[in-house]
This record gives C-alpha cells, sequence and structure tokens, in this order.
C-alpha cells in the first residue's frame, strides 16, 4: 500500500474534466495520484453505476434520478458536455466497468449513495449494497481489495455490505465529529477509518481516531493552504478537486511528515526505554 498521507481525486479530476467519468479518471491518474474516489448508485433495474447527484439534471438536463430509468436509458445520455464541448461522448460508467480499468492502479475509494427519498429506501440500499458488493467480489482479484475501500454516510449500509464483503476497507463518513460515547460496538471496531469535511476537522478527533486505531479522510483540499492544515492535523487521506494543482506539492509535504513521524516515533521509544531503566 501507498505510504501516508494518501492524495484521492474527488470524482476524478474536477478541475480539469467532467466528474465520475472515464476522462476524468484518466487525467487524474495521470498527476500521479495515490487513487481515486466515485460514487455508485443502482439504475432502476439493477445495474450499479457511476453517479453522484441525486438527479441527473445537472448533468444530462433530464429529469429524475438514476434509479428511474434503465441501464439502457442513462447510456444514451451525455454526461461530458454539461462541462465543455471537448468532453462530449463521455458515457455513465458502471461500476464493473470503472473497476476492470482502474482496479491496480491504486486506492478506489467508492462511495455508496444511500438513496434517501425514493419510495422504499430501505429495500433500495440493501439491493445495492448486495449489487455493489457482488460487482466487486467478481471483478477485482482477491489480492487487490486490500486497495478498495467502501464510504457511505449510512452506518446500515456500511455493516451490511461488509457483511457480503468482509475482505474489503470500510469507512463512515460523518456530518461532524462526534463524541466516542457513540462509537461502540461491531460497526466501530470494524471500521478502517472516518471521512469528514475538511472544514469540520479538529485536531482532537483525528487523535481519537488515531489512539483507537482508526484512519481519518477529509474532503475536499484544493489550495496548499488546505492540504498543508489537513496534513498538519494528522490526516492519513486529502481528497483533492485538483490534482493536478495539489499533487506538485503534495509528495514534498509527504516527504516532511513522514521524517516528522520517524522522529516522533523515535522520541517515543526512546522516552519508553528511559522509563524501563528506571523501573
Amino acid at each position: 500500500m501507498h505510504p501516508y498521507p494518501w492524495l484521492i481525486a474527488h470524482r476524478g479530476a474536477m478541475a480539469e474534466a467532467p466528474e465520475n467519468v472515464a476522462a476524468g479518471f484518466d487525467i487524474a491518474f495521470s498527476h500521479g495520484i495515490d487513487g481515486i474516489e466515485t460514487d455508485v448508485q443502482m439504475s432502476a433495474d439493477g445495474v450499479p453505476v457511476i453517479f453522484h447527484d441525486d438527479t441527473l439534471r445537472r448533468i444530462t438536463g433530464k429529469k429524475g434520478a438514476v434509479a428511474d430509468y434503465p441501464f439502457a436509458a442513462l447510456q444514451e445520455l451525455d454526461y461530458g458536455a454539461w462541462y465543455a464541448e471537448s468532453f462530449r461522448g463521455q458515457q455513465i460508467l458502471t461500476l464493473e466497468s470503472l473497476l476492470k480499468r482502474y482496479a491496480g492502479k491504486g486506492i478506489l475509494m467508492i462511495e455508496l449513495k444511500s438513496g434517501a427519498g425514493r419510495q422504499d429506501p430501505s429495500a433500495y440500499r440493501t439491493r445495492l449494497c448486495r449489487a455493489a458488493a457482488n460487482t466487486i467480489l467478481r471483478a477485482v482479484p482477491e489480492n487487490r481489495h486490500q486497495e478498495i475501500f467502501i464510504l457511505s454516510f449510512d452506518a446500515g449500509m456500511v455493516v451490511h455490505t461488509r457483511e457480503l464483503a468482509p475482505s474489503l476497507n470500510y469507512v463512515l463518513n460523518l456530518g461532524k465529529p462526534v463524541s466516542w460515547k457513540a462509537f461502540d460496538g461491531a460497526l466501530h471496531r470494524g471500521l478502517w477509518g472516518y471521512g469528514l469535511a475538511f472544514r469540520k476537522l479538529t485536531a482532537g478527533f483525528v487523535r481519537q481516531c488515531h489512539d483507537r486505531e482508526k484512519r481519518v479522510a477529509v474532503y475536499s483540499c484544493n489550495s496548499p493552504a488546505e492540504v498543508s492544515a489537513a496534513i498538519e492535523l494528522g490526516t492519513d487521506v486529502v481528497m483533492t478537486d485538483d490534482p493536478g494543482k495539489v499533487a506538485t506539492y503534495f509528495s514534498d509535504l509527504r516527504e516532511s511528515v513522514s521524517a516528522a513521524s520517524s522522529f516522533r516515533r523515535e522520541i517515543k521509544t526512546n522516552r519508553q526505554c528511559n522509563a524501563g531503566e528506571g523501573e
């Protein structure tokens, strides 16, 4: 696995290309990032597809949600022209096609969208968890499972998907830092870590996560000041909308963090040894 902290392209290279399409992911990986983050929903006929918004309007101009259309109808829409004419012709990706194209190239962070507001959101979520887990287990070799991360704001979806695919990594997205009294139980013991908006990140939250051997991912940091602040707070994963710009200075920051971490570990070890000698 890559050394921490990781630089993850949020929905691809959104500063240079349409979000959540192959062109954007290709550009993102060309910048030498550690991986990508993306979003999964399900078509009316049960195909897991890559799409973020609750409705199709902003990206395609069409009314309704992804779940209102069969996959064949979603394929007929354009997902790039809204951004720039040069991207016209970008098609919607299925989760399977994304995995076949990018598994093995880096970290893949896949957020399962909850489908809130649909007529039967509970049934939808259950079906999406099952479809996503089955697709990943079928498309990704077992020795690559450590590079696949399932994210969701819905704790129930995290639990259900983990039951179906325990070899993957799981991240619970949070709306805000919460008291550790709420983090008891099997859900939190089985998590790789937590996701949080950068503007809500605190040093105390990062410290509490690390004390419990959990990692912290933040979104989205798009300036040198934001990235530096996130890294100084101890963040393990920095998501960005502008990987081309951020990647140019991220590697230097990572080397600085690595050196500082080694120094802190050495100091801690020396203190432990000295304490032992005094006993």
